[in-house]
């Protein structure tokens, strides 16, 4: 039994560091649930921890000549204060049914984004920095309160530019500092052990192997292949948090 855990867990990483790499996202999301499956959620979301934040450091450094910082500003105003909303208010809030609504929310957007109307209202409100305070004060407060900040991040910074190399940067880089943060609280509330860090680092040959996967796919993509790709990624973040809402 305890072989086939682990060959589960080693394809988990795998799959989850195969579709961060050409997504520029969605570690966490689909590593914690699948994982939760096999062990408690603590300890779920400290094992796979160290590569979500490494991979998206990778990402921020292999693409920051795309970053652009006019497009974070107003997203990292609204992401400060959404990870203090998440940190302290969220939690005592019904958790249900803000994932609900969350992946609710989600959904309808990706399926709007199918609709012509998408892209002019998105040019309309793409030009407003209030649009990345709400989206950075929404992403903040869920990846604080319940490690899931991926969806209005993304939705925010496809309604400005649609080259893969720029979102992608975007994603790395601004996931990169907000997980160095976390890095901090969850290393004062003692989250990470020893055992637990050497646990996680024996997954690290299939880490290394999804990923490398993932870039090389990337390089092959469409623009157009990549959307949908992204697209269904979304759409996965949404039935998983309602399922495990």
């Amino acid at each position: 039994r305890d072989m086939v855990n682990e060959a589960t867990m080693a394809l988990i990483f795998f799959l989850s560091a195969f579709v961060t790499a050409f997504a520029g996202f969605g570690f966490a999301m689909i590593s914690v649930p699948l994982l939760a499956l096999l062990l408690p959620v603590k300890f779920a979301v400290a094992l796979q921890f160290p590569y979500s934040m490494g991979l998206f450091m990778v990402q921020a450094w292999h693409y920051r000549e795309h970053f652009k910082w006019d497009y974070a500003r107003p997203f990292f105003g609204g992401a400060l204060v959404g990870l203090t909303i998440g940190a302290f208010v969220l939690n005592y809030l019904p958790e249900v049914q803000l994932k609900r609504l969350l992946a609710v929310i989600v959904a309808l957007v990706v399926i709007f984004n199918l609709t012509g109307a998408s892209r002019r209202i998105g040019d309309r409100f793409s030009q407003s920095p209030w649009l990345g305070r709400v989206c950075g004060v929404v992403s903040g407060s869920f990846l604080g309160a319940y490690n899931v900040g991926a969806p209005p991040m993304v939705i925010y910074i496809r309604s400005i530019s649609s080259d893969p190399l720029i979102i992608k940067s975007f994603i790395a880089t601004v996931f990169s500092i907000q997980f160095g943060i976390l890095t901090c609280v969850y290393g004062a509330t003692g989250m990470f052990s020893w055992e637990g860090l050497g646990t996680s680092a024996a997954f690290s040959p299939v880490v290394v192997l999804g990923a490398l996967a993932g870039f090389w796919l990337f390089r092959y993509a469409s623009n157009n292949v990549y959307r949908m790709a992204v697209d269904a990624v979304l759409l996965l973040a949404a039935v998983i948090l309602w399922i495990r809402a």
